[in-house]
């Protein structure tokens, strides 16, 4: 069930890239070739392009994947280390959790706003972001817990 559940977001990661890179082809040939440039093809590329970054970074990458800074870290011994890591991660599941319901607020806010030119309401368009704190915060907070 994992395993399929992975291959399922990584799909779908996958799938967005392919729509961005299409959508941009798109907008490049009637642009160039054509001279007949759309108009709403840039913020569909955007809008794609921001859920392709933070669904591969809730779903797909792994939190050792994550580029970071682990000089501290690498310098500890693996006992230290370990501890270490637990704590970083347990502070940083309950910092995502504590900013979740005022990020949920915000973006549930922004129903009244559309984006310019497929007016697509913004809290549709910025729910990739509460998706990807809520995931966050849970794979952090999986990792505090669990054994190794």
């Amino acid at each position: 069930m994992r395993k399929a559940a992975a291959a399922a977001a990584a799909a779908t990661a996958a799938l967005l890239v392919v729509a961005v890179f299409v959508a941009i082809l798109v907008g490049v040939a009637r642009r160039y070739l054509f001279g007949v440039p759309l108009v709403w093809i840039d913020e569909l590329s955007t809008v794609l392009f921001v859920w392709s970054i933070f669904w591969a970074g809730a779903f797909v990458v792994g939190l050792r994947e994550h580029v970071s800074f682990d000089l501290v870290h690498q310098a500890l011994p693996p006992r230290a280390a370990a501890i270490l890591w637990r704590v970083v991660c347990a502070v940083v599941a309950i910092a995502l959790l504590a900013a979740l319901p005022k990020l949920w607020n915000f973006v549930a806010f922004l129903w009244r706003e559309r984006t310019p030119a497929l007016q697509w309401r913004l809290d549709f368009v910025y729910a990739c972001f509460v998706l990807f704190i809520a995931a966050a915060a849970l794979r952090f907070g999986w990792e505090a817990v669990r054994r190794r």
